[in-house]
């Protein structure tokens, strides 16, 4: 792995390694997850899998179904985070008008591919309509394993500052989801367009804590999308009209936000998922925000340095990232697991030796 000192001075390095599929066929595949035990599981059109080794030594999908009363079929199912024994999933629909027209214009963009083009319809629609969403949990100590737990509807269960009720008119687009250290409160990046974007503060047991949920933070010029926790400091990634941003938030210790920071920007890009690593952050280039190029990997120091990049034929619109800290029966320590939407598809980037340290996963 070369030094920082030498990144600084140099343009980024091609991140070397091999690539190979994991796990095929998954439709719409959206987020992963690892849970503290290294249990991988993938978020997708139907559902969220939980990803297996099968008897023949191929990739196995099991199904865990969304049974919470109030949750339509089509939900979009979009960020997954895990602790201790608990699994999340927010997932978001537009309640979309019965108009024959807009129907012909639109379809119905609860199905559609979340595609640069399908991401276009999602966002006209949800300028129009109406866009509510939930988070559930998983107890993966029962079997079989469902989200049977209702956690939080968005925006109904949201206050403001001044404790007054959310307009049940307001957008909620729940995308990405993490969890703080003590598994307290979750995360939820509002993807919204328009002023509705932002990061919300929820509860992860309304039973047990009497804060309710809330608008957290606002980043600028950008609507979040993926969100990891380190320290004290809540990172997001977040798309803007001009750039793509990578930025951080501190959490005060009230549980505030403090001023986002601005990490690395990309003009004219698509950031989705990302995970902290040993020295920086790697995050999933989706596309440029035409939709007309393939993505790739960016590799990216703590101070903003664009230090290494990964592109390759086997990688055409990464979205979700994960890095293996230990053994399991699909990967082993240090590789990381990509989910590609365009094939659908769960990959494994095993980083050469000169790569390995500097994309180590880094301790929450």
């Amino acid at each position: 792995m070369m030094s920082l000192y030498a990144a600084v001075l140099s343009q980024p390095q091609a991140l070397i390694g091999s690539v190979r599929t994991l796990c095929g066929d998954v439709s719409n595949a959206e987020n992963l997850i690892l849970s503290d035990t290294q249990r991988l599981f993938v978020s997708a059109r139907h559902g969220v899998y939980e990803l297996h080794k099968s008897s023949h030594g191929t990739c196995e999908r099991k199904l865990i179904p969304v049974v919470v009363d109030g949750i339509p079929g089509n939900c979009m199912m979009n960020g997954i985070t895990a602790h201790g024994q608990y699994l999340y999933l927010a997932c978001a629909h537009v309640h979309q008008s019965d108009n024959p027209l807009v129907r012909a214009v639109l379809n119905d963009v609860n199905d559609v591919e979340q595609t640069t083009k399908g991401l276009l319809q999602l966002y006209m629609a949800a300028f129009t309509f109406r866009v509510e969403s939930w988070i559930v949990r998983c107890d993966l100590t029962k079997t079989p394993l469902a989200f049977t737990d209702p956690v939080a509807r968005l925006p109904g269960d949201v206050a403001t500052i001044g404790r007054r009720a959310a307009n049940l008119t307001d957008t909620v687009l729940a995308n990405g989801l993490t969890i703080d250290a003590s598994g307290d409160f979750l995360y939820v990046a509002n993807s919204a367009p328009g002023f509705a974007a932002g990061i919300y503060r929820v509860p992860s047991n309304p039973g047990k804590h009497s804060s309710p949920a809330m608008l957290w933070c606002r980043p600028p010029g950008c609507r979040p999308n993926g969100l990891k926790i380190k320290g004290d400091i809540l990172y997001y990634t977040g798309n803007g009209t001009a750039a793509a941003v990578l930025g951080g938030v501190a959490i005060n210790a009230d549980g505030s936000a403090g001023d986002p920071q601005v990490i690395d920007t990309a003009s004219l890009q698509i950031f989705d998922d990302f995970v902290t690593v040993e020295q920086g952050f790697l995050v999933a280039q989706f596309s440029d925000s035409m939709g007309l190029k393939t993505g790739s990997l960016r590799f990216v120091s703590r101070g903003g340095r664009q230090i290494g990049t990964l592109k390759r034929q086997e990688i055409c619109k990464p979205c979700a990232l994960a890095v293996a800290r230990e053994d399991g029966a699909l990967f082993t320590a240090g590789d990381v697991l990509i989910v590609d939407k365009h094939q659908g598809r769960v990959m494994v980037f095993t980083p050469d030796a000169s790569w390995r340290d500097g994309l180590r996963a880094n301790p929450v």
